[in-house]
């Protein structure tokens, strides 16, 4: 009876000494699993981050690519018989309010072999800006003379139609800016605006 007691009693120390073994082998098991997690998560989250930035990077150089091959293209000689895309020009938006500069009253014999015909025209330029309006003021004697010697050279005919007139819109755009030429407003007149014109 006493050995069965002292085998059982045996049975009991190991059981209990076996016992701790197995508690610090799960513990090291779910210890081993939440870093394998922790882990894992990290990485996503620097691939999620970092990958980000790669595809950031990867579109700023595609973008800045075709400008590079644009380049290129230009300092290679144009093979025979390959023709070149026509370039896209982009306009730049103009902020703000447009600047406007009122010019005096222009008055010129216009060329005619019936009789004496003339031209009164009074305009207001648009300009780029307003350093450029004020150099147009200060330009204004040449302007005058440019734009009268322009007036003086038109038949009748040149301007009695809208066609005609827009074409001499434009060639007063012309004539303003090449007084402006060796100036800092170089340019700066974008277009006129009739705001009386008679034709007699």
């Amino acid at each position: 009876m006493a050995e069965k007691d002292g085998k059982g009693g045996g049975d009991t120390a190991k059981e209990a000494a076996a016992a701790p073994k197995k508690g610090r082998s799960k513990l090291l098991i779910i210890i081993a699993a939440a870093l394998a997690l922790l882990g894992g998560g990290g990485g996503a989250a620097a691939y999620f981050v970092l990958g980000k930035k790669h595809d950031v990077a990867q579109v700023e150089e595609e973008e800045d690519a075709p400008a590079e091959g644009e380049q290129a293209a230009k300092d290679k000689p144009e093979a025979k018989g390959e023709k070149l895309a026509p370039k896209k020009v982009k306009k730049k938006k103009k902020s703000g309010a447009p600047v406007f500069v009122e010019l005096d009253m222009f008055t010129a014999n216009l060329r005619d072999d019936e009789g004496d015909r003339f031209i009164q025209v009074k305009l207001v330029a648009e300009v780029r800006d307003a350093p450029a309006g004020e150099m147009l003021k200060t330009m204004m004697p040449a302007v005058r003379n440019e734009v009268l010697l322009l007036l003086g050279s038109k038949e009748v005919k040149d301007v009695s139609t809208r066609e005609g007139k827009e074409k001499l819109a434009g060639e007063i755009v012309a004539a303003a800016n090449k007084t402006l030429e060796g100036t800092p407003a170089a340019n700066g007149v974008e277009g006129v605006n009739f705001t009386h014109i008679i034709v007699q």
